[in-house]
């Protein structure tokens, strides 16, 4: 006997809900398992919605996979929580601001000093013993000896960075907690400046390739004066100034440059940067950054057409062992990771430690080698990293919003898939020695 066929009908699974990430880390997957592969993931207090108020399945998930209308799946309960109205789930973090150009608030820390679990009390402080005494004529890394305050995580070293949460008060001591919740003394705390250097973005009706930027210390205008004579102007530009390039003339034995209409500048004071053709791998209409090494130019194209040149610090030539090699490596590859901010830390034999949480705009490209903000220094056009590329922060902003993978609104981190694929990069040149 044949049983007749029941077509199911589709089950109302109602209407959106408010997604609230409870997790440091959130996962974002591609199918609602935990063995489905993950694409992305939100920070602790992102908030988001999901496409219905029922869970679409409980692989794996006693609460319920629900899908976000970014797309993807997150677990709740585990991960996140559902909720409706205005009231949150739990407490969150200062989230990101966009809008800046920094996510965060950050600050370098002046003096060695503790990361608390939580906020102590007068008889909890822990005082770490001075840098002259800890390293009593060693080279790095400084021998601590054991902690023996079990409030205590780590000790920060001069010249570590923190991202600030908010500030608390406690037996009359002003604490900052960071992103990462743990809680600092702000006596031992300081506002850094911030590099105020950027590249020029691109567009067909003004700016293009190629273009020039100073180099010389003091870069002189000239101009031509009404008999054809060249003269020198009072006009001096500063060290890493961007300018339009008209043409190439040769006047007497010296070549200059025509950046305006009428102004006129030393070939030898700037450096010059052409056009790049798309590097074999690269189809028709997809975008792609071109890495100079060696005169340590970044520029980023659609295609033919460049939208964004600025100066970078790459990896450095001269390590401070044989063994150690910060050279940037060459080749063509393509961003795999973006993470809106990513915590870099080291303690390399021969150089001093450092930690940097919250490094902003990182995108990964080949292992550990990632385009990122590096907002510590103001080097660009000179290398200076352990292999990254470094940007100023103007700059990696700007390129972290230009290149793929696309990063949902809400979203921390996304990887490259198929469907969404990384940007081309072609790093090549050779890297200088100083």
């Amino acid at each position: 006997m044949l049983t007749p066929e029941v077509r199911e009908e589709p089950r109302d699974l109602g209407p959106p809900q408010r997604v609230f990430a409870k997790r440091f880390v959130a996962p974002i997957r591609n199918a609602p398992s935990p063995e489905a592969n993950r694409i992305g993931y939100l920070r602790a207090g992102a908030l988001l919605h999901s496409t219905t108020t029922e869970p679409l399945g409980y692989e794996g998930c006693e609460g319920g996979w629900y899908e976000l209308d970014t797309g993807g799946f997150v677990c709740h309960g585990q991960d996140v929580l559902l909720f409706s109205g205005e009231r949150l789930p739990e407490r969150r973090a200062k989230q990101p601001d966009l809008d800046a150009v920094l996510p965060y608030d950050y600050v370098t820390v002046r003096r060695r000093t503790p990361i608390y679990k939580r906020l102590p009390n007068a008889e909890e402080i822990y005082e770490p013993p001075d840098e002259e005494a800890l390293a009593g004529g060693e080279t790095y890394p400084l021998r601590e000896p054991p902690i023996d305050n079990p409030l205590v995580v780590r000790v920060l070293e001069p010249g570590f960075y923190v991202s600030l949460d908010r500030n608390f008060e406690r037996d009359g001591e002003t604490y900052w907690r960071t992103q990462q919740n743990g809680f600092v003394p702000a006596e031992s705390l300081r506002h850094p400046k911030w590099s105020r250097f950027h590249g020029q973005e691109l567009d067909e009706a003004g700016w293009g390739l190629p273009v020039a930027v100073t180099k010389a210390e003091e870069t002189v205008v000239h101009r031509l004066n009404e008999r054809g004579k060249l003269r020198a102007t009072r006009e001096r530009l500063p060290p890493r100034s961007w300018l339009p390039v008209r043409s190439r003339r040769q006047l007497g034995e010296r070549l200059f440059l025509l950046v305006g209409e009428d102004r006129l500048v030393p070939e030898t004071d700037v450096l010059l940067i052409p056009p790049s053709a798309p590097p074999d791998g690269v189809a028709e209409g997809e975008r792609w950054i071109d890495v100079d090494l060696t005169h340590q130019v970044l520029v980023a194209y659609d295609w033919k057409q460049p939208r964004y040149v600025t100066l970078i610090s790459t990896g450095r030539a001269r390590p401070p062992s044989p063994e150690l090699d910060y050279r940037t490596p060459k080749g063509l590859f393509r961003i795999r990771a973006k993470h809106l901010t990513s915590t870099m830390d080291d303690d390399e034999p021969g150089e001093p430690p450092y930690s940097l949480e919250d490094v902003p705009y990182v995108m990964y490209f080949e292992g550990a080698y990632a385009f990122h903000s590096a907002f510590w220094h103001d080097r660009f056009g000179r290398p200076r990293s352990h292999g990254c590329i470094n940007l100023a922060p103007r700059d990696a902003k700007w390129l972290y919003n230009w290149a793929g993978p696309d990063l949902p609104a809400a979203w921390h981190g996304r990887y490259a898939t198929d469907e969404n694929p990384g940007t081309w990069v072609h790093v090549h040149g050779e890297t200088p020695g100083r």
